[in-house]
């Protein structure tokens, strides 16, 4: 073992190349060239003694001392960097740009009516928005994303959670529709041709749940997002089913007719995820607040209508 002084200034390289076990996704977190992480990691190995990462079955393999070393050295972190950060977390001075993965129903369901919210209280903040996948877990895990925004509980190693809302889902038709002209009964329903959003590993369509015979049912389309659906169903004679948020915003904004669906569907529940290593972040738990707070804020209002 090497007793050279280790140079502190690549500590936070290391605590990347640790926790990602990639010089690539290493390299992407820290802002510089994989080359330059290649030759970080050189340096790492040579002040440190050890290889810290080596080939193994499917991809990079942490050594036995750097597996000791890793918690030690993120527990280090975190205190050093509370240390040099604000005493009062100011949203206002916060410079930043979030990574979150949602699809388009969590933009408009959760992010939507907090956006406005956020702006004015942290004007140097932005939002950088991928497609949620299955692989979104793994890169909120991974360091790639700040957030998860999920339809389904998001049960993975290190990732923490806040349940948003419980949805339930609604039917959308073109309001001179004819399927409208009577009580919607489960034949009736099925005589007309829908469309439906597939969005999403994970997704669970909801017309094939157990115990719903879909054997007379025409999909006329299926769509990669939410925000086509109400251009089909102005446009034909299609139906949608869709969660209850979306119909009733997207019957106000196209002047769709909404309407209850004639076979029981299960709700389900929306989530906002994050790392247990941004547990202590100021900003990413500020974040989740404002998100958590405009839901509620928005629901109520919501009863207050219906009242």
């Amino acid at each position: 073992m090497s007793h050279r002084r280790p140079d502190l200034r690549l500590l936070a390289n290391l605590e990347a190349l640790l926790e990602t076990r990639s010089v690539s996704r290493a390299a992407d977190r820290m802002g510089v060239s994989q080359p330059a992480m290649s030759r970080i990691l050189a340096r790492l190995r040579d002040q440190l003694g050890d290889p810290l990462l080596v080939r193994g079955g499917g991809g990079m393999v942490l050594t036995p001392y750097a597996e000791a070393l890793a918690e030690p050295l993120r527990r280090w972190l975190t205190t050093g960097e509370r240390l040099l950060l604000p005493q009062d977390f100011d949203p206002a001075r916060l410079e930043r740009s979030f990574r979150i993965a949602s699809t388009d129903f969590g933009i408009l369901s959760v992010i939507r009516g907090a956006l406005a919210g956020m702006a004015k209280a942290a004007p140097s903040v932005s939002f950088d928005i991928e497609a949620l996948s299955s692989a979104s877990l793994k890169r909120l895990a991974g360091g790639w994303l700040d957030l998860v925004i999920i339809g389904y509980r998001p049960e993975h190693a290190g990732v923490q959670w806040k349940r948003l809302f419980t949805e339930h889902r609604l039917c959308i038709a073109r309001r001179d529709h004819p399927v409208l002209a009577e009580p919607v009964t489960v034949e009736r329903f099925f005589d007309w041709p829908h469309v439906a959003a597939l969005v999403g590993d994970g997704y669970v369509e909801p017309l094939t749940g157990e115990g719903v015979d879909t054997a007379s049912r025409r999909m006329l389309l299926s769509a990669p997002s939410f925000s086509s659906i109400p251009y089909l169903v102005a446009e034909t004679d299609a139906l949608s089913v869709l969660p209850s948020r979306a119909a009733r915003y997207f019957a106000g904004v196209y002047g769709l007719a909404v309407f209850e669906p004639p076979i029981a569907m299960p709700n389900f529940d929306y989530y906002v995820a994050w790392h247990e290593r941004s547990t202590n972040d100021d900003a990413t738990q500020w974040l989740v607040r404002q998100l958590s707070a405009a839901q509620a804020a928005n629901d109520a209002e919501a009863l207050r209508r219906i009242a």
